[in-house]
């Protein structure tokens, strides 16, 4: 299991083009792959990345720090290439 922390970068927060295109690419990956968000009441709120409904309803707006927890092989790549779409909204 690998862990990171990101920032969301996209002005417009984590919308729906990058929640699906984090949950094709974590399907396409065949991993578990998790994403927490700390919310307003310092609770944290986990979610399946292969999810798009749960992504969109984490509200992660820009400057949001999420941590990606990934299970499975090639863990370090999906880390790196979901860093990199969450943090520009640009995908790999």
């Amino acid at each position: 299991m690998k862990i990171k922390t990101v920032t969301v970068q996209c002005e417009e927060g984590l919308h729906l083009r990058i929640a699906m295109l984090v949950a094709k690419t974590v399907a396409q990956w065949g991993g578990a792959v998790h994403i927490l968000c700390k919310e307003g009441t310092g609770r944290v709120r986990r979610v399946n990345a292969c999810s798009v409904m749960e992504l969109l309803l984490l509200g992660a707006a820009a400057g949001t720090l999420l941590k990606i927890i990934a299970e499975g092989p090639s863990e370090v790549s999906v880390l790196r290439d979901l860093a990199v779409l969450l943090e520009t909204g640009v995908p790999v």
